[in-house]
């Protein structure tokens, strides 16, 4: 293994073991709030375990994918592999984070002010949760553009690819910040990141149609994203009647589980114009 390899290698085991240490600690901060969320609350177990194994999933799902990039000849940060990978990896600590919040939540222990901190952090790791993937479906649109717009250099396609991922976390971030409570931000940026989702999907789907994207099957990630929209919406309304029939949060997780499986799918087929 090349020095490059080995370099990334540790610092993604030194990403894990920060990510790792950082949740535990958070966990055993709020360790009396949960504890009482799982032992007096009824349901809650059912809810923990289902989201442990979707979490077990996402993280099979990102280690295998840094697999691939990693078999590599050569790696780069850019590499759709990579971006894919640190896609499920952030996603993987979003239900972690979504874990601790609900088990919070759900105690009735903290006020409103205290949650929508927590809740902030939530919508910052969807930022950059989404990054990862713009920034592919943006490099093939730019990629595509350039073939009309010759007189543009490759570096001045770069600035804009970054000037638009800049502007996208910038205002989603602002958002994010100047909420004041929780049913705000929970009306306003939901709705907006269903926007990027289906943005995202068409994106996917242009790569697609247009044979750009060789690593991953643009079809299916498009479709997939598309699910990936449907499922919130699904998970939106079954979360009011998963409180009394606790079975649903295995439905629930069940399809989320099956929509990101279907996404990884997407992410390590090569379409047939690849092949």
């Amino acid at each position: 293994m090349d020095a490059k390899k080995i370099k990334y290698r540790w610092y993604l085991i030194g990403s894990v073991v920060i990510i790792g240490t950082i949740f535990s600690f958070l966990y055993m901060i709020f360790w009396s709030t949960i504890s009482y969320s799982l032992t007096q609350l009824p349901n809650t177990m059912l809810s923990v375990i289902a989201s442990l194994i979707r979490m077990v999933v996402l993280g099979i799902m990102s280690l295998l994918l840094f697999i691939k990039w990693f078999k590599q000849e050569a790696i780069y940060t850019s590499d759709a592999y990579f971006l894919f990978a640190l896609f499920f990896m952030i996603l993987t600590c979003g239900k972690i984070f979504d874990l601790h919040y609900n088990l919070l939540l759900v105690s009735e222990l903290h006020d409103d002010a205290f949650l929508l901190v927590f809740l902030k952090i939530r919508f910052f790791l969807i930022i950059f949760n989404l990054l990862p993937v713009l920034y592919i479906g943006l490099q093939a649109i730019m990629a595509i553009a350039r073939a009309y717009i010759k007189e543009m250099s490759e570096s001045r396609f770069n600035k804009i690819r970054s000037w638009i991922l800049f502007i996208f976390a910038a205002v989603f971030s602002i958002i994010i910040i100047v909420a004041t409570n929780i049913s705000s931000l929970i009306t306003v940026l939901p709705f907006f990141t269903i926007l990027i989702y289906i943005l995202l999907a068409i994106m996917f789907l242009f790569m697609y149609k247009n044979e750009h994207l060789s690593q991953a099957n643009g079809l299916i990630i498009g479709i997939a994203f598309f699910a990936f929209v449907v499922s919130n919406i699904f998970r939106s309304i079954m979360s009011v009647y998963a409180l009394d029939n606790p079975s649903i949060f295995f439905i629930i997780e069940g399809v989320d589980i099956f929509v990101n499986f279907l996404m990884f799918i997407g992410f390590i087929r090569k379409p047939k114009y690849a092949i």
